[in-house]
């Protein structure tokens, strides 16, 4: 199936927040009304953006298959990244998470095992955004969706950017896909919207797969927000602007006051951290691939996520993972010094499952065999997740 995925919303953000600063009321006046048509909201958003508190952003990119399909937002979301912006140390972190990460997802009172990217599949973003709050036990204050289309047309718009192809062949997808023939030469080159699609999902040539495909997703939104910040032109903003509200979806309302609200973030947007939640490569008894992760690295995921919101460290792990370890310290630790007390309706309920066995394959592959050293655990199931500023709230179902 063809992958169309990557997601820009930093580079418009910075663009829309830039755009003011530089111009006030006409690019104001200009943009509330195309950005307004982005909006799809769920009824439960938080003010952090009006009290300018450190906040998540969800990042999702749809695969939209060949193209065919007559919802432009069917599909799977196989680019998800966990964006925290804070004003106070004006930081800005993004941490990519692996698509093939098993995982359980709970929907109408059912949970079923699968990959971390069919929680969108199942239940839309709501459910994605649900399934990747109780992975990493934190709140996500908002998300943001964009399509294949809308990353073309935003690097054309921007005037390409500059990125380095470190292999020592050219960047193709066409022997899969043969209806993308762009090319990224070796070393430094300047490339134009089909090109970064291509850099941007180009997995197969990468000796770290799809980890090395998410790096070349975050380079791309870096030199985007980078090039964003050089424009200096009006026309330049509007039509950016233009050309990427049709093709994103997000619940952060884009009118006049939060837009000024927006400005407030700038200054973070200028230093990104980024990092990756990581598995472990697995072949289980339904013949499929997948990421399993260990708790000591998904605790430490959590807590560089919570220590960019300004919140304090924990020292026990609250997942809806599949773990592939026995650290039962981790698991089993006190934490009520470390998170809220949760009611019944602010924390979701997992009920026993059974655990799929391991099919055993080839030492070289690196994937985790029933003869490893360490055993999967049943995951606890998540408290309450936790913002910097709000009552935890997840979205309803």
């Amino acid at each position: 199936m063809v992958k169309k995925i990557i997601l820009m919303f930093l580079s418009l953000l910075t663009v829309t927040v830039i755009g003011i600063g530089a111009y006030g009321l006409t690019i104001l006046n200009q943009t509330t009304g195309t950005l307004s048509k982005t909006y799809k909201g769920f009824g439960n958003e938080t003010n952090v953006i009006a009290e300018n508190k450190p906040m998540t952003i969800l990042l999702m990119g749809v695969d939209t298959g060949s193209g065919s399909r007559e919802d432009p937002w069917a599909g799977n979301s196989d680019t998800m990244i966990l964006v925290t912006v804070n004003p106070q140390t004006k930081e800005t972190t993004m941490t990519s998470l692996e698509r093939d990460i098993l995982t359980n997802i709970t929907s109408d009172g059912e949970t079923v095992q699968a990959k971390l990217n069919s929680a969108y599949a199942q239940g839309g973003a709501k459910l994605a955004i649900k399934t990747i709050q109780d992975l990493l036990n934190i709140h996500i204050d908002r998300y943001v969706m964009i399509n294949m289309k809308g990353l073309v047309q935003l690097v054309d718009k921007v005037g390409g950017i500059t990125v380095n192809n470190p292999f020592d062949f050219d960047i193709s997808i066409e022997e899969n896909e043969p209806e993308y023939t762009a090319k990224i030469a070796p070393g430094r080159q300047e490339i134009n919207g089909d090109q970064a699609l291509v850099y941007s999902r180009m997995r197969y040539q990468d000796p770290e797969g799809d980890y090395g495909r998410q790096k070349r997703q975050r380079e791309v939104i870096k030199k985007i927000v980078e090039k964003v910040l050089s424009l200096n032109s009006l026309s330049h903003y509007k039509g950016i602007i233009d050309s990427v509200s049709d093709n994103m979806q997000t619940n952060i309302a884009l009118d006049s006051n939060s837009l000024l609200q927006l400005l407030g973030y700038k200054d973070a947007l200028s230093t990104i951290h980024q990092y990756q939640l990581k598995g472990e490569d697995a072949t289980l008894a339904d013949g499929g691939s997948y990421q399993i992760v260990t708790s000591k690295h998904l605790l430490k995921i959590q807590n560089i996520i919570r220590k960019a919101l300004g919140l304090k460290e924990i020292k026990t792990l609250k997942t809806n993972a599949y773990l592939l370890d026995g650290d039962e310290e981790l698991k089993n630790a006190s934490s009520q010094n470390d998170m809220p007390a949760a009611s019944s309706e602010e924390a979701p309920v997992y009920q026993e499952f059974n655990q799929l066995p391991v099919v055993p394959s080839t030492q070289d592959t690196g994937v985790v065999t029933p003869q490893s050293s360490v055993a999967p655990v049943t995951p606890v199931a998540p408290a309450a997740t936790e913002s910097s500023s709000v009552t935890p709230t997840v979205p309803s179902e």
